[in-house]
């Protein structure tokens, strides 16, 4: 009330306080008490924008909690008839990137795994050492995290299949070998399986 009090008038008899203006005083309150005004109500708008980002923003390892895959993270080795291969897991960038290193006899390739933030799902793109391209995405195969994924060559063949892991315990897994039809659908019933084991990690 006190700041509308300048802008009353003055009953007769009462001069204006000497070298003051209450017309001029008015209309620079009014000035202040806008920007005050607007400075708060864009304070509230950038929190109220900053707790919406921060609840549309799910990360690719709150994915991974709410699946309880974690498990699969890390190194794994296998020997497939005399055939070596190995598989690893590692945090790239913190709770967002993941990167996949996969090892055979006659191939290698490196993946990044990640959060597609606009549809929400969680994709993998890497290359081999024969020049092949490869895009998958991940998802549940029953309570198997599975990868379908699908290759291009050079000549723009094109190649797909999936694979999901099953986990025996802490140090062991199955990984689950399914074919995909030209519909991006898997089959019921894998092909073919192994079984791998975690690898120790160095000291």
């Amino acid at each position: 009330m006190a700041l509308f009090w300048l802008a009353q008038p003055r009953p007769s008899g009462q001069p204006d306080r000497p070298g003051r203006s209450a017309k001029g005083l008015s209309s620079v309150n009014r000035i202040q008490i806008n920007q005050i005004i607007m400075k708060k109500l864009l304070t509230v708008l950038a929190i109220v924008g900053m707790a919406f980002s921060a609840q549309a923003q799910a990360s690719l390892a709150d994915q991974i909690s709410e699946n309880q895959t974690d498990w699969l993270l890390g190194a794994w080795e296998a020997d497939i008839d005399g055939n070596a291969l190995s598989l690893s897991y590692k945090w790239v960038v913190k709770d967002h990137v993941v990167a996949s290193h996969l090892k055979t006899n006659d191939n290698e390739s490196y993946s990044l795994i990640g959060l597609n933030p606009k549809t929400g799902e969680i994709e993998q793109t890497g290359y081999d050492s024969q020049g092949k391209k490869s895009t998958g995405k991940w998802g549940p195969k029953g309570d198997m995290p599975m990868l379908i994924v699908t290759s291009t060559s050079d000549t723009d063949e094109k190649q797909s299949m999936a694979v999901a892991f099953r986990k025996i315990d802490e140090n062991n897994i199955e990984a689950q070998i399914f074919e995909v039809d030209a519909s991006g659908n898997t089959g019921d019933f894998s092909t073919f399986s192994f079984e791998m084991k975690r690898k120790k990690e160095k000291k």
